[in-house]
């Protein structure tokens, strides 16, 4: 994620799972990384504590209403009045080199870059090893389809640790 000095660069409230509803089961995490520091000015990402325990039908993940990202207040639109209670940003200030794990339902977002100085960081999305395609769609453009019902795996989606390989 880039986000250069002085431009609005918001990222919408959302839940990463949202966009990876094509896997089963639900078992992501993902990982950011600062790149510079962040602060309030330069759009530090934030999280809502407890919002992994917010879900629609069995479980699944709060609607995406905003591909552009941009609405900052449209997810409070879908919140119920307790989850709207519970709305309260933590801003995550982390400082270059640290990393924040999170929840593949923890609701976060940022706001624009407002600072002199450019706010870039690195995010890595993984999911347990036996998470199968639940769709025969391509998941992420250009990386072809995996089957409905077949395991997340090869070029594109490889193995990143085996508990095996530290016996």
């Amino acid at each position: 994620f880039a986000k250069p000095a002085h431009h609005g660069g918001n990222v919408a409230w959302h839940q990463d799972y949202s966009y990876w509803t094509r896997t089963q089961p639900m078992a992501h995490m993902t990982v950011h990384v600062a790149l510079e520091d962040q602060t309030e000015e330069n759009g530090t990402l934030k999280y809502i504590p407890g919002s992994h325990k917010w879900t629609r039908n069995n479980g699944a993940p709060l609607p995406v209403l905003d591909f552009n990202f941009k609405d900052m207040e449209g997810i409070k639109t879908i919140l119920t009045e307790e989850e709207r209670a519970g709305f309260k940003p933590v801003s995550a200030l982390l400082k270059k080199g640290e990393a924040s794990f999170h929840h593949a339902l923890s609701v976060h977002g940022s706001y624009g870059n407002r600072s002199d100085k450019n706010r870039r960081a690195a995010v890595l999305n993984y999911f347990a090893d036996g998470t199968f395609s639940n769709s025969n769609d391509e998941l992420l453009k250009g990386t072809g389809i995996v089957p409905k019902g077949k395991k997340m795996e090869g070029q594109f989606y490889p193995l990143v640790y085996d508990p095996a390989w530290a016996s």
